[in-house]
């Protein structure tokens, strides 16, 4: 065997790395798109973001020989006899999830809005209370 890796693999791992860089920009963008916010917040809704698909289930085996067997079975079951009854319910699960994720962004986002406001109207008060006790110096 050669040392250089053949055109296929280069192929594959040229693939592999577009897939990873699509992924860091998703990532980023959705990190971007969150509206401010304190850190933690926003990096709970990002992954609250990324955790809203539920998809079906990949079956797998660790089993070696038997394992393919095992596979091509309960994928052939699921294709039978579950897949009418699993993705309705995947799709509700999903649509809901994804309502869920938007209303507790919406409400992050008003909470946010909603410390801005009363820090400006505490310092608005302060701004007034001292005008006051410039005004009546006898008063406290």
């Amino acid at each position: 065997m050669s040392d250089e890796p053949t055109e296929d693999r280069r192929e594959r791992v040229a693939a592999a790395l577009e897939r990873v860089q699509a992924g860091v920009h998703q990532r980023r963008a959705e990190l971007a798109t969150v509206a401010g916010g304190r850190e933690d917040t926003r990096l709970r809704l990002a992954e609250l973001k990324g955790l809203e698909w539920v998809e079906e289930p990949v079956p797998t085996s660790p089993r070696p020989g038997v394992g393919r067997l095992l596979v091509f079975v309960r994928k052939a079951f699921f294709h039978l006899f579950h897949k009418w009854y699993a993705r309705p319910l995947l799709h509700q699960q999903n649509a809901y999830n994804r309502a869920a994720a938007a209303l507790v962004a919406e409400l992050a986002q008003r909470l946010e809005e909603s410390e801005e406001r009363a820090a400006r109207l505490g310092r608005r008060l302060d701004e007034l209370e001292g005008k006051a006790a410039d005004a009546d110096p006898d008063r406290e």
